[in-house]
This record gives structure tokens, C-alpha cells and sequence, in this order.
């Protein structure tokens, strides 16, 4: 059988893998390694985040490439989340053979523009859709600078969409991004393959726990807001203990969080103190405001955590719903706390949970799904 190679193309240096889209990127480079694919790995470099040795256990070559975040990015029709990221070192790079290429989210697809890249296998990993995504951001920010740029960067990417029809095939994560890319790409080939996790088996702890836990990046918006929901329609009506765990909190949040006595700050938890914070909680809080994509930590806590509260917007497109509890106002969510609080989550819970997940949320079975695609040129 002959070596078969993949070009991956990641918005971010995908590891540490501590966020919703480089958990994705990381475990499905990790489980297409597992199965033989000789991945060359490219990566943009900006903000925060290193060069990363742990990438070369797992992909033939890594390269990196410096995103172009300054005024010039912002400038023309082309989003700004694409634009800062073409690079003519990376396409220099990807014309050298003739594998094919997965573009890790749209902000990755700028080689699309690219006639030499026309007759190129590339596959589109959409996180969600982009635009719809912006959209939200916008509507939720009360800082206007902001709030303009989201809503610049939406009008642009539902302009820009019509340049994925260059792609071979999409790959959308969700049930409902299936839908969406289904009908308005019906000429592509698209297949539906649910995020990658750290997890392929159910490693639930029996037993009983003392708190409910919401965790999140608490520099993103959407997870200040749900905090803050949580601070003051959950905390203030339910005599239950709550961890808040999460990146660089601000210090008004933390001030919040302080001076609410039964609901308990961790900032900046390691990967150890999250994924023990995550098996020892009694009930996992799973929200959002915003329906898109395929929120990571949902799939997390089905693998890891025993009883899950999740509200319709967090399950929106991820066939999950027979795995959680569902409640959407405070009052619905302190009810559904008060009654798991003191429940044991036993073998048989454990059992129940392992048969709610089918074997498409499995990393094998996505592997295998791309791997016949590659293989089928299809």
C-alpha cells in the first residue's frame, strides 16, 4: 500500500490543545498519525501561543508562517481572518507535490483564490458558519469598535463564501452546518464528521461530587456573559456550590465571583487541574448564546463528567441530547441542579451514557471516514 500524505493548513499552532478549535485540529492530526498518514502540518504563528516540539511526534514536517495582523489585513473584500493569513511562503511550500490539503476553517482557504491551486484536492474543515458566527458576536458586544469590526467581518465572509465552491469537499461538524453547507454547496461532496477529542472511550468517575462546574476561556465574551448569567440567575437562587474555572479572568469578574458566597474562581487551571476539576464535578454547566458550531466542551464533559445541564442552544446540531438534562432559564436550571445534587452517578448511569454515544463521535470512526475519502478520491 502506498504512504498516504495530507497537507493540514491550522489557523493556529494547534497544541496546547486548550480551546474549542485547536482540540479539533490537535486530536485529528494525533489520530490520522495513529493510522499511518504522513501529515506536513502548517500552522500560523500570532498572539500568545509557541512553537511546538509536541507537533513532531505526530506530523512529518511542521512549518510556521507569521499571521499579517496589521491595518493592511483589514483592507479590501477579503476577510480580514483569511486575508492576515495568505502567505506566499505556504503556497510556495504546498505546490512542491500534489497531496492533498485540509483547510482548517475558512480563515485557511485563501490558497482558494489561487489558479494554481485549481486542480488541487482541498478539503474545508469549517468550524461553523463563519458569517452566522460574526453575526452573534456582534449582536452581543457593547464595545463599538468592536461591534463594527464583527459586523464588517460578517458581511465580508457571507461575501467570501462563494469562493469555497473551488473546494473538493466540506466537512462541517455539526447536523446543522451539514444542512446549511448541503444547501447552499449542492454540487460539493459533503460529509458530516463531528469535532475530534482528547477521548475515544467513556472514562466517567461513579461516584458523587460537591459542585457544578462551568469552565470556559473567560477573555472570550460569550463566556463572561454565561459567568455573569450564572453569578446572578443560578448562584443567587440556588443553595449549591459552582466552580467558575477558566483563562485570564478579568478583575471585575473576579470581583463578582468573590462576592458571591457560594460560587468559587480557578484561573488559569493547568490541563491536570482541569480534567480532575472536570471528573470530580457533580454537574456540569453546558451553555451558550449563540447556536454555531460545535461547542468542544459539551463532547468533553459526555466523555468525562457525570451529570450534564445543557441549555437548546448549546445542543443545536450535535445529536446529543438524550446524553444531558435540558434547561434553559435560571429558575429551570437551579430546579434541574437541586434534584442531581445528591444523586449518585452510578455504573448503570455510566452504562446509560456510553449508549447514548454512537460511534460517528468516536476519533477511529472520523478517521476512517476521511481516510476513505482521501483513498476514493471523492
Amino acid at each position: 500500500m502506498n504512504e498516504m500524505h495530507l497537507h493540514i493548513i491550522s489557523f493556529d499552532i494547534p497544541y496546547p490543545a486548550d480551546y474549542g478549535g485547536v482540540i479539533d485540529v490537535f486530536f485529528k492530526i494525533k489520530t490520522l498519525s495513529n493510522f499511518g498518514i504522513k501529515i506536513h502540518l502548517h500552522c500560523f504563528e500570532y498572539g500568545s501561543r509557541k512553537r511546538q516540539d509536541e507537533l513532531k511526534k505526530y506530523c512529518l514536517e511542521v512549518d510556521y508562517y507569521k499571521r499579517k495582523t496589521n491595518i493592511l489585513s483589514h483592507i479590501g473584500i477579503t476577510p480580514y481572518i483569511i486575508k492576515s493569513r495568505i502567505s506566499k511562503d505556504l503556497e510556495d511550500k504546498l505546490l512542491q507535490d500534489n497531496y492533498p490539503i485540509l483547510c482548517e476553517g475558512i480563515h485557511t482557504c485563501g490558497i482558494l483564490l489561487n489558479k494554481k491551486f485549481g486542480n488541487r484536492k482541498i478539503i474545508f474543515r469549517p468550524s461553523n458558519v463563519e458569517h452566522q458566527y460574526y453575526r452573534g458576536l456582534a449582536r452581543n458586544e457593547s464595545k463599538i469598535l468592536k461591534k463594527i469590526f464583527y459586523t464588517i467581518e460578517a458581511l465580508k465572509l457571507k461575501y467570501w463564501e462563494k469562493f469555497l465552491i473551488k473546494s473538493s469537499n466540506i466537512l462541517p461538524l455539526s447536523y446543522k452546518d451539514f444542512e446549511y453547507f448541503k444547501n447552499n454547496f449542492p454540487s460539493k461532496n459533503i460529509i458530516r464528521i463531528f469535532p475530534f477529542n482528547s477521548d475515544d472511550e467513556v472514562k466517567i468517575q461513579a461516584g458523587k461530587g460537591n459542585y457544578a462546574l462551568f469552565h470556559g476561556n473567560l477573555t472570550v465574551r460569550e463566556n463572561i456573559d454565561i459567568a455573569n448569567f450564572i453569578i446572578d440567575k443560578i448562584a443567587n437562587a440556588c443553595d449549591y456550590q459552582i466552580v467558575i474555572a477558566g483563562k485570564n479572568p478579568s478583575g471585575e469578574l473576579t470581583k463578582q465571583i468573590s462576592s458571591t458566597q457560594n460560587v468559587r474562581l480557578i484561573s488559569n487551571p493547568s490541563e491536570e487541574d482541569m480534567s480532575k476539576l472536570i471528573a470530580e464535578a457533580q454537574i456540569h454547566l453546558m451553555f451558550t448564546f449563540q447556536p454555531t458550531g460545535f461547542k468542544l466542551k459539551l463532547l468533553n464533559s459526555v466523555f468525562n463528567g457525570r451529570f450534564i445541564i445543557a441549555n437548546r442552544e448549546m445542543l443545536v446540531g450535535t445529536g446529543l441530547e438524550t446524553c444531558v438534562y435540558k434547561a434553559d432559564t435560571g429558575e429551570q436550571i437551579c430546579k434541574k441542579i437541586l434534584e442531581l445534587q445528591d444523586l449518585e452517578f452510578s455504573a448503570e448511569e455510566i452504562i446509560k451514557r456510553e449508549k447514548c454515544i454512537t460511534d460517528d463521535y468516536y476519533n477511529h470512526k472520523k478517521a476512517n471516514v476521511i481516510i476513505e475519502m482521501l483513498n476514493n478520491d471523492v
